[in-house]
């Protein structure tokens, strides 16, 4: 996937709102652009990819602070 805005492909996941409901059920969840911060939806297994890597770096960082 590539930013619309900046042509990035870095993402991260984005808060739920409540008005994603309607996108969720249609398998899209809310991913915010790393570089310029644009908000848009991505595929549930975009979002379920960039979940994984963030609770992989989250265990990077725990382990170098020990």
């Amino acid at each position: 996937m590539i930013c619309t805005n900046c042509s990035s492909s870095n993402f991260r996941l984005s808060r739920f709102r409540w008005r994603d409901l309607e996108r969720l059920a249609l398998l899209q969840y809310p991913i915010r652009c790393r570089n310029c911060h644009e908000r848009t939806y991505g595929g549930v297994m975009l979002a379920l990819y960039l979940a994984q890597s963030r609770r992989a770096r989250r265990r990077k960082r725990t382990a170098a602070s020990k």
